[in-house]
């Protein structure tokens, strides 16, 4: 008899304005789980172990009324970080207490997860927290861990080959870094952000990103070297990070993140297109909470002096992007804001707009965590949350509930290839969605 290990989570069902989660005096803490369910393989059984009552089913259905369907993996205390997806595989980087920094592939044909790296990146001195994870197909894997190596495998097209895995460390482009550097504080949150990251538009253009610095693989021998460094830093305790990336081709790629300090962060935006290299967005960054941001001349001031981190971007069109924006005020949360940027004959544009999103817990932080764009919809997640924004600014809960209470656990990433093939995954939780 062979069994696998089964999420068994449920998730808020919540209004959006003027609403309250289910779990009102709740405080945020990793959720805990019942006992994994087995699943018995099908199969003819012997008569003597067929009871002769009936037992109701008491299991939770797979799949909520939104159509997010629970997967399988190896271990329960998995926390998924980030989700690369194709249409009958995905590839996903994680974190376990039991195992340590792992990388996985989820098979349609089996609905389930499972292991894929060497395990060397739990040897001492490598690896310290997981990164982002992307891959170019379905037999090419980028992924990264802290505080500063990337790793590549590929295996052939032969079904069941094994993975080859080679890794190097990206330099730090401003001495004196710890390991908090690859993996600072969010300012909205207080969750950690992985400024240390992997992303591409084809296997011969892949780009990666640590701290300060971005860096392009050369693909003939396979090394990655800066290509833009972010070094007008103007205090001791200043640095500017990346977050993430996004692009639609190979001169049109944007890279989010923060211009961060020890009281304040302003929001950053870098740009790649066939002219070069540029400074989109930045603030000059305050040493006071009070006024945390001015504006930069030549450059975006989003968020009208607030800070902050633009936090995931994602494409709306080749000349239209949208970024989540966790706005801060003298140091405490104001809200998630929608930033749409523009390019225009002239430059570049932006503005932003109130995303009211609440968490399932009312003690949790509510930001978002993540956005994914298609289809005409843009998608978000939060503490146990995963909203749908249509283009006329509806907002609606896609409920991942599969009972009456809500998921008490960060999403980290929601990815997808379409509205019919979309991943939202989190702390013991990896939800995939195929129903429009």
């Amino acid at each position: 008899m062979r069994s696998v290990i089964v999420l068994a989570s449920a998730a808020a069902s919540l209004a959006i304005i003027g609403a309250c989660a289910s779990s009102e005096d709740a405080t945020p803490q990793a959720p805990e789980q019942p006992p994994p369910v087995t699943i018995p393989d099908a199969g003819a059984g012997d008569a003597a172990d067929v009871p002769d009552v009936d037992v109701p089913d008491t299991r939770l259905p797979d799949c909520s009324s939104a159509g997010w369907c629970i997967t399988g993996f190896p271990d329960e205390d998995l926390v998924f970080r980030d989700i690369a997806p194709f249409e009958d595989v995905a590839f996903a980087i994680g974190e376990s207490r039991t195992e340590g920094l792992k990388v996985l592939e989820w098979n349609k044909s089996t609905n389930a997860w499972e292991y894929i790296d060497d395990g060397t990146q739990n040897m001492a001195g490598i690896g310290t927290f997981a990164g982002r994870i992307y891959a170019p197909n379905a037999d090419e894997v980028y992924f990264t861990v802290g505080p500063s190596r990337v790793y590549h495998g590929k295996r052939s097209s032969t079904p069941g080959s094994a993975w080859t895995w080679t890794s190097q460390s990206l330099p730090d482009g401003i001495g004196g870094h710890t390991d908090d550097h690859g993996n600072p504080l969010e300012s909205g949150s207080r969750l950690p952000i992985a400024t240390l990251g992997v992303w591409g538009t084809g296997a011969d253009d892949v780009y990666a990103y640590y701290s300060n610095t971005i860096f392009h693989r050369d693909p003939v021998d396979g090394t990655f070297a800066p290509v833009y460094v972010a070094d007008d830093l103007e205090a001791a305790d200043e640095h500017i990070f990346f977050a993430s990336v996004h692009g639609s081709g190979p001169d049109d790629v944007w890279f989010v993140g923060a211009r961060a300090r020890t009281l304040t962060n302003c929001p950053l935006v870098v740009r790649k297109s066939a002219a070069g290299w540029d400074r989109v967005a930045d603030g000059v960054a305050a040493s006071s909470a009070v006024s945390p941001c001015a504006q930069r001349p030549g450059t975006l001031f989003i968020g009208s002096g607030r800070g902050g981190w633009l936090v995931d971007i994602a494409p709306s069109s080749t000349t239209e992007y949208v970024a989540v924006h966790n706005r801060t005020n003298r140091g405490a949360l104001e809200g998630v804001y929608l930033t749409t940027i523009r390019v225009t004959e002239s430059g570049y544009s932006s503005e932003q707009s109130l995303l009211p999103l609440k968490s399932a817990n009312s003690a949790a932080p509510k930001v978002a965590t993540s956005l994914w764009r298609g289809n005409d919809e843009t998608w978000f997640t939060a503490w146990g949350l995963v909203v749908r924004r249509s283009d006329d600014g509806t907002l609606a809960i896609s409920t991942i509930a599969r009972a009456g209470a809500p998921v008490n656990a960060p999403f980290y990433r929601i990815r997808g290839t379409s509205n019919q093939n979309l991943w939202a995954i989190g702390a013991r939780h990896a939800y995939h969605k195929t129903t429009p």
